[in-house]
């Protein structure tokens, strides 16, 4: 009798923690979700300040065709130049895991013109750092799935 319910016990504490983390990967991915969410938004609204705010001070930006911008100034610089482009993205989230205070994301994008005309698309990964209780933008690389012209 003491085996059934040592081992009942056992089963039941094994148990008992995977709902736990089931509820925490759908929570960051729900928060990761809504960063890209608000990275989209400002980007389609042509706002590099708020772009930059989405990133730790300490963040790198390696985006196609660019050198990578490290620190506030050179993220914001960035995005000044690429949004007078006038392209509207499209982020698709993919998979999202945590590991303590970081938070790695894959995706992808569709960039198109204001008139709706495909532009360009490829993969993404951003690598979060939590930063004063929330998420920051901490490594952010992109590429083009599109042959070279």
């Amino acid at each position: 009798m003491n085996r059934r319910i040592a081992a009942g016990l056992v089963t039941l504490a094994l148990a008992l923690p995977l709902p736990a983390l089931a509820q925490a990967g759908a929570d960051l991915r729900a928060q990761i979700g809504k960063m890209d969410q608000a990275w989209q938004t400002a980007y389609n609204a042509g706002d590099a300040a708020a772009l930059t705010a989405l990133y730790a001070k300490d963040a790198t930006v390696m985006a196609p065709g660019a050198e990578p911008a490290s620190g506030t100034s050179a993220i914001q610089a960035l995005f000044t130049a690429d949004l007078k482009q006038g392209a509207k993205n499209t982020l698709t989230t993919g998979d999202v895991v945590g590991f303590g205070d970081f938070a790695l994301a894959t995706g992808g994008w569709v960039a198109n013109s204001t008139d709706g005309k495909h532009l360009d698309h490829g993969p993404y990964t951003t690598l979060y750092r939590k930063v004063g209780g929330g998420w920051k933008i901490y490594r952010d690389i992109w590429n083009s799935s599109m042959a070279k012209k």
